[in-house]
């Protein structure tokens, strides 16, 4: 006889109930709530007894493969499970390149809270790759004393991205693209580091180098927010550290992958990477072509009053731009092991890209007493920019206990902007018009050449005293040479005139000198700290200033962490931060683009000093803190003030007075199902600043908070599902208010047997939701009664972006040696 649906219904609402229970036991478990039964602790090693940290360690009923519990193995390979359950249990093992690993059933002993799983030997499986990449994926998010390291090849939307796409999904990076500037957690002043050097360049720059770079080639993202004093003082949210991939192996080996994506317009990406290595020495070669050809922009309307126009104004107003980016980007990686304690090595990276844009401007205008017209401006300007990084390395193990490392490194970077304006003008009927206030011409075009020159030298030495103390010391030295030469002409009755507010030839150079001590000190079995104290010279000449900028100051930084259990653990962190004005925020008079505005620099900003003080909880990948900040002087850009004689408005960079706020992250990753996990983050703050460039000074305390996601599911025939997305609630910029907005992201990936690659299909921004909605003075009146309220569409608002992408690795078999991750770790570090 069948079942009665009522029998049906019955099941099921038992086997739903069981789900919910299971997944507030997981949650309960991450913040240490119930009773523990006991732990089972041991050890993950290879064939030649090295261990392996970073591998994941499943325990789970060996009944029906129910999921207890997870970790991942230390540096040292070790591994603890807490369970209030008896069994009998399962432990499964994975890690990539290696076969998994599976205990046989057994179960914990009543009378002791301990079980010893001895060391678990991993075989390696290189021949199966296919079948082990899946199964020994690294979790999305990993804590660290210092931050987050996110494992961006986890995430199958990666793969065809560029790695400014790749940045705006991870957890508290939020990109202003209107700005052009990062924030992390909600604080601004982020410095970026490629390979753990810092990218010298403004951020706009920076961001266009980030969108003509394949994300396909970087290895993990490392969000510090607590940095030590080995890195620069520079950027007082944090640091985004871009980790590019390097290979390990010894033999040789290819990747290909190639994407062919459609929005708005067409998109398309391909790479090809080459690796070799022997015991000695190891080579590695990549290059890589980008197309992207896109379209995003704003509208919006607004009142004010500007004495430029003689009379109060209505303005609708709309820009959309039509882009189209080519990048070719080289890599080049080697190291050679001149004895068993010398290693030299380099690293160059070429880029070039050309990004040819097209902007349509529509604006329409109701000044008082006169009539309405309407201006149509039609802009085309090609930028071609061109980046060189090189360094050489020297690392020396000088004895058992000391080590020492050489790291100088160059760039030059170029930029050549040339762009033509045409301007027409109609009445409220549409026929041609002409305007009664000279402001308005028939057009203009504009010139603007920079070039970026900059050296380093870094010396790092590193100590251990004792098995209790170890110190790192270290000095770096910077010079770097700014040129830039910018202009923009005005077309009056056919000849062009030079605007004298635009013209401007800027040189600058800046010398940073820096040295630093970091001690690692164990305090006892349970406790360690680390005490760091950096020193930073910093002088920066512009030939508009009669005065050089110059900073000389101390920087020091406190770490302490306190093992409650084996996976458990205590963290507090404070730092001193500062950061700096940028070359384009200092330099005067550089464009324009609207005749009753002008964009410049403001040669009066101070740098932003910022102080942190961050408590966090650790436990299996969960986290939460709490972090308290004050920052002085902080940097605001693109704020609207005007002269002194109040004639025209200015749009420039700004000091706030401080801001203050007090936070809370929360990160949670749920194993709700064998083969689904889920990843959350999320960062709430109460925040308070002061501004006193508005006309009349202002405060204001909101709150504000970010949410992540990234849900991943392991489906048959070596099918990965991922759904994953952000949303930024309502926050403030300076004088202005900003609407909450976010996406949504799908992405589905299939690897195919026997080493015939991977094939991923990807949908960004699902709902169409990359909508912003600002209103400039929403915070506080501004000059001139501007009152504005505008609308910015990134392409994904207009239309989802679709993606398809094939990689694959081939050639020979490397072999994998195991990774000497101190040693991947210092060399990241210098």
């Amino acid at each position: 006889m069948w079942p009665s649906f009522e029998e049906i219904n019955s099941k099921q609402m038992k086997v739903n109930n069981l789900a919910v229970r299971k997944i507030l036991a997981g949650l309960m478990s991450l913040i240490g709530i119930g009773q523990v039964l006991g732990q089972v602790r041991g050890r993950v090693s290879d064939a030649q007894d090295n261990p392996i940290p970073f591998a994941n360690v499943v325990l789970y009923q060996a009944s029906d493969t129910t999921l207890v519990t997870g970790a991942i193995t230390d540096d040292e390979g070790h591994f603890s499970l807490e369970t209030r359950e008896a069994g009998p249990f399962r432990v499964r093992v994975t890690y990539l390149g290696f076969a998994d690993h599976y205990t046989e059933p057994f179960s914990l002993d009543a009378g002791s809270s301990e079980l010893q799983l001895g060391t678990l030997v991993l075989t390696e499986n290189v021949n199966e790759l296919d079948e082990v990449v899946l199964e020994a994926r690294r979790d999305w998010v990993q804590r660290t004393p210092e931050g987050q390291v996110i494992n961006v090849q986890s995430s199958v939307m990666t793969k065809g991205s560029n790695a400014l796409q790749l940045l705006e999904r991870l957890p508290g990076v939020i990109l202003d693209r209107r700005d052009d500037q990062f924030s992390l957690n909600g604080q601004s002043g982020v410095t970026v580091l490629f390979n753990g050097r810092r990218v010298s360049m403004s951020m706009e720059d920076v961001i266009a180098l980030l969108e003509s770079t394949l994300a396909d080639n970087i290895e993990k993202v490392e969000l510090i927010t607590s940095p030590s004093a080995k890195y620069d003082a520079d950027g007082g949210a944090g640091i985004i550290n871009i980790v590019f991939k390097k290979g390990m192996n010894e033999g040789s080996q290819w990747n290909y992958s190639a994407s062919l994506g459609y929005g708005y317009w067409e998109k398309a990406s391909t790479s090809l990477g080459y690796s070799f290595g022997t015991e000695k020495m190891h080579l590695n070669v990549s290059y890589s072509l980008f197309h992207d050809h896109g379209k995003n922009g704003f509208e919006g309307s607004g009142t004010s009053f500007q004495p430029i126009l003689g009379a109060p104004s209505q303005t609708n107003f709309s820009t959309y731009f039509n882009n189209n980016n080519n990048a070719h980007n080289v890599n080049l990686g080697m190291g050679y092991q001149m004895s068993p304690k010398v290693e030299l090595g380099g690293e160059l990276t070429l880029n070039f890209s050309k990004n040819r844009s097209m902007s349509n401007v529509n604006n329409g205008r109701i000044i008082e007493g006169q009539d309405y017209f309407r201006s149509h401006l039609v802009s085309e300007g090609t930028a071609t920019k061109t980046n060189v990084i090189s360094s050489v390395y020297l690392t020396n193990k000088l004895t058992d206990h000391s080590s020492f490392a050489v790291d100088v490194s160059y760039l030059n970077y170029t930029n050549d902007n040339p762009a033509t304006t045409k301007s027409q003008y109609f009445d409220e009927n549409d026929e041609p018009y002409d305007p009664e206030n000279e402001i308005f011409t028939d057009g203009n075009r504009g010139f603007s050449e920079s070039t970026i020159q900059l050296g380093v030298l870094k010396l790092d030495y590193a100590h251990t005293f004792n098995d209790k103390v170890e110190g790192e010391f270290g000095f770096k030295g910077s010079y770097s040479d700014n040129t830039n030469d910018s202009k923009i002409e005005t077309q009056v009755e056919g000849a062009w005139i030079v605007d004298p507010r635009s013209q401007s030839l800027v040189e600058s150079d800046e010398t940073l000198w820096a040295m630093y001590s970091q001690f690692h000190m164990q305090l006892h079995e349970k406790s360690k700290v680390d005490l760091g104290l950096r020193y930073e010279d910093w002088r920066r000449a512009l030939s508009t200033s009669e005065k050089d900028f110059a900073i000389r100051q101390f920087f020091p930084s406190v770490s302490y962490q306190y093992q409650l259990s084996e996976n458990r653990q205590l963290n507090l962190n404070y730092h001193r931060r500062i950061s700096r004005p940028a070359y384009s925020d200092l330099v005067t008079s550089l464009y324009y683009n609207d005749p009753t505005a002008i964009f410049t620099g403001n040669p009066m900003l101070r740098p932003g000093i910022t102080n942190t003080l961050q408590l966090e909880y650790v436990k299996n990948g969960f986290s939460m803190g709490l972090t308290l900040q004050k920052e002085i002087d902080p940097i605001i850009r693109y704020q609207l003030t005007s002269t002194p004689q109040n004639d025209i408005l200015v749009v420039s960079p700004q000091n706030a007075d401080e801001q203050k706020s007090i936070g809370v992250f929360l990160n949670i990753p749920v194993q709700w199902a064998p083969w689904a996990r889920l990843n959350v983050s999320s960062t709430s703050a109460i925040r308070d600043y002061k501004i006193s460039y508005s006309p009349s000074p202002a405060a204001k305390t909101y709150f504000y908070q970010s949410l992540n996601f990234n849900q991943s599911l392991k489906l048959p025939w070596q099918v990965d599902v991922e759904l994953s997305g952000w949303y930024n609630f309502d926050h403030y910029n300076g004088t202005n208010s900003t609407e909450g907005f976010g996406v949504m992201n799908f992405g589905i990936s299939k690897q195919f047997k026997n080493d015939w690659g991977t094939l991923q299909f990807s949908v960004s921004d699902v709902f169409r939701s990359l909508d912003i909605n600002t209103h400039i003075s929403g915070m506080t009146p501004i000059v001139f009664d501007i009152d504005t309220r505008s609308r910015y569409r990134d392409e994904s608002a207009f239309t989802r972006i679709f993606r398809l992408t094939y990689s694959r690795s081939f050639g020979g078999n490397a072999h994998k040696k195991s990774r000497n991750l101190e040693k991947e770790e210092f060399n990241r570090v210098n």
